[in-house]
């Protein structure tokens, strides 16, 4: 991690959490995947933010594998909180919890999303690449998501394009090419994402970034959510619409099916 400012030197105090972030992580089989990965994200995170966190990589990697190992879980969700307190110093919280995964019949019939009115800030205003504590933003989509009926919600930015859901990356398949939002459009680019990206290469699936408008998501062959917890979830549904044949479709099958074999084939090589 970086060192930062020694925060004695602020002649004022630093508000408790004002600049805290932190970063969700999965468990298969008692180990965390993309460990490496997450760190370098919380890394940025922490840059970006000015978070005073000073622990070295080690150390904090050892801590939170030895959590896991701890908790006896398998399965689970690995959480770490970085939030300042009141001598002006980030500690790690780390959080270890059996993982709540959406259920197999999510898989099976998809799930439904709707565009929803709220917002969070402007990418020019405070870049959502770094994963800061306060997201009244998602808070706010997720009610939103619940007047509708829906399962998760979908945010737009100011120019109409659909960015990220409030807690997934969005991908749809159109003409036969993967197609996700550019991360300057406003949106976190997940790690879930990147390995995306590998996979359609090892399928040799065309894929690229480009803005989404609700136009070409209710015109899609197939739309998908992507996250740390969800794997590749298919979407069915947007906004009421039908998406594609309101089944999930080949092209998001086939990512499932690659990014959980490839999530065994890392664990077992490690």
């Amino acid at each position: 991690m970086p060192l930062l400012a020694d925060p004695r030197q602020r002649l004022l105090p630093r508000e408790t959490g004002a600049n805290g972030c932190f970063e969700t992580m999965r468990a298969y089989r008692g180990r965390i995947f993309r460990l490496d990965d997450h760190l370098d994200r919380l890394d940025a995170s922490v840059t970006y933010l000015s978070t005073p966190f000073q622990m070295p990589r080690r150390i904090l990697r050892h801590k939170l594998i030895t959590a896991l190992a701890r908790s006896g879980l398998k399965e689970a969700v690995v959480r770490i909180a970085l939030m300042v307190e009141p001598d002006g110093e980030a500690y790690p919280s780390i959080v270890v919890r059996a993982a709540t995964l959406p259920p197999p019949l999510a898989y099976a019939r998809g799930i439904r999303l709707a565009v929803v009115p709220a917002r969070k800030f402007s990418v020019a205003s405070i870049d959502p690449q770094a994963k800061y504590s306060a997201r009244l933003g998602s808070v706010m989509a997720v009610a939103d998501a619940q007047l509708r009926h829906v399962d998760e919600a979908l945010f737009m930015d100011a120019m109409g394009s659909v960015t990220e859901s409030t807690a997934s990356n969005l991908g749809i398949v159109s003409r036969g090419t993967i197609l996700t939002p550019p991360c300057w459009l406003g949106l976190l680019a997940g790690i879930t994402r990147d390995v995306l990206f590998e996979l359609a290469a090892s399928l040799r699936l065309p894929i690229r970034e480009t803005p989404l408008t609700r136009h070409d998501l209710y015109n899609a062959e197939e739309a998908f959510l992507t996250s740390t917890l969800k794997d590749v979830l298919p979407v069915t549904r947007i906004d009421g619409r039908a998406i594609g044949t309101g089944r999930p479709g080949p092209v998001s099958k086939r990512l499932l099916h690659a990014f959980r074999t490839l999530v065994r084939t890392e664990l077992n090589n490690t």
